[in-house]
């Protein structure tokens, strides 16, 4: 189990999930050996409307998640969770066929739910984990987005104001970069740099914006739907920390300190 763990959320047949995934299980090659994926599906005794968990009982649900992960030994690697329809899912591989460590856990401790336990069978190794607990581009890039406006509130932005954002695009032909081009143009994007080396193109654009994070994520889902169309890759974003008017007084005194 690594230290880079992520959440996100998304739809699974039209509804709202949750999602809570290692990003990196098997970075340091150490679980090679486990093949065998089970899940354990407890179903929410007080889901709320979406069919996620209430803060009440999330509690509950967190202190069983930590005491099954306390329990297993290194036969077992915990690799996440989907909270969806009524239920949460953990997703735990194991060198064992039968996880027999693991029912015998949840029946000491998941004793005030109704649960299941089954194994997944995967057509490739780790084929369910990427396939289908692995977020997708867009999401990704949410998350990303997410991590890049907690950043900016940390440093004092209170991103009431808009300002200019920049964004990386990247082609393999000048005819794809061309048409992505067009597109955001009409979009009311302006073409900042554009470099050619080679079979690769990369081109900056910029427009002004909101950097909430519903707007952002609105504009970078755009970005990556008309990067896809036209087979190019979206590599993210960057724009200034704009600070409130205490930050703005702060940086003119620096400016114009008192000559000694």
């Amino acid at each position: 189990m690594s230290d880079n763990w992520n959440t996100y959320f998304t739809f699974l047949d039209e509804k709202p999930a949750s999602f809570l995934l290692d990003m990196e299980p098997w970075a340091d090659g150490a679980n090679e050996g486990l093949v065998h994926l089970f899940r354990l599906s407890v179903t929410l005794n007080e889901p709320n409307a979406d069919g996620l968990t209430c803060e009440k009982e999330a509690a509950v649900l967190y202190e069983i998640e930590d005491s099954i992960l306390d329990s297993l030994d290194h036969h077992y690697l915990y690799v996440g969770r989907i909270t969806a329809h009524g239920k949460r899912d953990f997703f735990y591989y194991t060198d064992s066929a039968d996880g027999r460590e693991l029912e015998s856990l949840a029946e000491t401790l998941v004793k005030t739910y109704k649960y299941s336990l089954t194994r997944i069978e995967e057509q490739e190794p780790r084929s369910f984990y990427h396939e289908v607990l692995y977020p997708d581009t867009t999401d990704r890039h949410r998350m990303a987005n997410r991590q890049l406006v907690d950043k900016l509130i940390e440093l004092g932005d209170n991103l009431e104001r808009s300002r200019p954002v920049n964004h990386w695009i990247y082609f393999s032909s000048e005819e794809s970069c061309g048409l992505f081009k067009e597109k955001v143009q009409k979009a009311g994007f302006h073409i900042e740099d554009q470099v050619a080396q080679e079979d690769k193109y990369s081109l900056r654009i910029s427009r002004n914006d909101f950097v909430q994070l519903d707007f952002i994520n609105e504009v970078t889902d755009f970005l990556i739907g008309a990067a896809e169309e036209f087979h190019g890759d979206y590599d993210g974003w960057e724009t200034k920390v704009i600070k409130g008017p205490e930050g703005l007084a702060s940086k003119l005194k620096g400016l114009f300190k008192p000559k000694k």
